[in-house]
């Protein structure tokens, strides 16, 4: 058996059990809040189910995808060990958030994770350097440098607390690692993946469209920040800068998915239907996502936007309507997923139950039973996930 292809597999079951873990954490707290029970400690167990949403699903996933697409030999020593200490920080958070919160140990276990997590991608942008500089490359090489980035703002957590306390500077760190992780790190590495996937394929993704998609979407991404800012009701001009960011970035993506439309049509048609219904579905959402973004930048809307359940229903919106699915589409594309009946319904029941959950969070101050109806759909979403689960291979066979 080919090593690198089993060494893929296992890595990707691994994530998948920490997604499952996610989402047994998330029934607990949906239950919790539809029957608050003794010995519960909410916080604490938000705190686990964030950081295994980030750190131990989207990023172990990444981690292989991008060494299965991108590495000369993603069984070197160096990656073999990186992912190991990475999932031992993974467990080591989960055995100690949900009974501390952010105490000594799960500080330490999230601080290995980050500086693991930054030691890869500085190795990893070092060997990207030595080879092609094509769109899918670039967009890869910009998600680490952003994930770096990204991962600064939770070292500066401590200090900021222990001199200002839970101010606006603590949580204006907060949203800065979430701006960096969701619309640098997750969006950047999916959208080269998706090129490299083209590029296998015969298309040329250094099409003026693609290359211009690209400098748009970074050019945007500093500023983009603001969007993440205006709860804290700055001066105007700051939100002109979050409105020229969210259009900049809006017309990025608008150059990318017409590249895709005309250039990638043939290749995209050719493959199975499934995986054409992930890719448009995954589509739709982030191009929804940079709309809902765009809108944001409306003082009129920035209260409602920054509403609890508008909140979560949009980080819900962008880690499973985007990027989970985008991850499912890469999963199922090479052959890691068995195109099986299972498979299609743990797909069907999974995202039909996204879509059920972001209906009610949207209207949830009118439904009486909301917290009940969440839970329902929270356990059904786990078992599509023990579905697919059940379905995954670690060699792969690309469809």
């Amino acid at each position: 058996m080919d090593l690198a292809i089993k060494s893929t597999g296992i890595r990707l079951k691994i994530a998948m059990a920490n997604f499952l873990v996610v989402a047994l954490l998330g029934c607990m707290l949906r239950y919790f809040l539809y029957r608050p029970f003794a010995g519960f400690d909410y916080g604490f167990v938000l705190h686990a189910h964030s950081h295994m949403a980030f750190l131990g699903w989207v990023f172990m996933a990444l981690f292989a995808f991008i060494l299965s697409a991108f590495a000369s030999d993603e069984n070197k020593p160096v990656y073999v060990r990186l992912f190991w200490i990475l999932q031992g920080a993974n467990l080591g958070m989960l055995f100690t958030f949900p009974f501390m919160g952010y105490a000594l140990w799960s500080i330490v276990f999230s601080s290995i994770h980050a500086v693991t997590a930054m030691f890869f991608a500085i190795i990893f942008i070092k060997e990207m350097r030595k080879g092609e500089k094509k769109t899918a490359q670039l967009f890869v090489q910009w998600a680490l440098i952003l994930m770096i980035l990204s991962n600064l703002a939770p070292f500066a957590l401590g200090p900021v607390s222990a001199t200002q306390g839970k101010g606006d500077l603590y949580y204006l760190l907060i949203y800065f690692y979430l701006h960096f992780q969701y619309n640098g790190w997750f969006t950047f590495a999916l959208i080269g993946l998706l090129l490299r996937h083209l590029e296998q394929r015969g298309v040329d993704t250094q099409h003026r469209w693609a290359r211009l998609g690209f400098k748009l979407k970074l050019i945007a991404i500093f500023p983009a920040f603001v969007l993440s800012a205006l709860w804290t009701t700055p001066a105007m001009p700051w939100y002109m800068l979050a409105a020229l960011a969210a259009m900049l970035q809006l017309v990025g993506l608008l150059f990318l998915l017409a590249f895709v439309i005309k250039e990638a049509r043939q290749p995209i048609m050719e493959m199975a239907k499934s995986l054409r219904y992930l890719l448009l579905a995954g589509a739709l959402a982030l191009l929804v996502q940079h709309v809902l973004q765009a809108l944001s930048a409306i003082p009129a809307l920035v209260e409602l936007a920054f509403a609890r359940n508008i909140v979560i229903a949009y980080l819900h919106m962008v880690l499973i309507g985007f990027v989970t699915l985008f991850l499912f589409f890469n999963l199922h594309l090479q052959g890691y997923l068995r195109p099986s009946r299972s498979t299609h319904l743990g797909l069907l029941l999974f995202f039909g139950s996204f879509l059920l959950s972001e209906v009610i969070l949207l209207a949830q101050p009118y439904i009486r039973a909301s917290a009940w109806y969440l839970f329902l759909l929270a356990l059904s979403q786990l078992l599509a996930l023990l579905i697919l689960f059940t379905q995954m291979k670690t060699q792969h066979q690309p469809t």
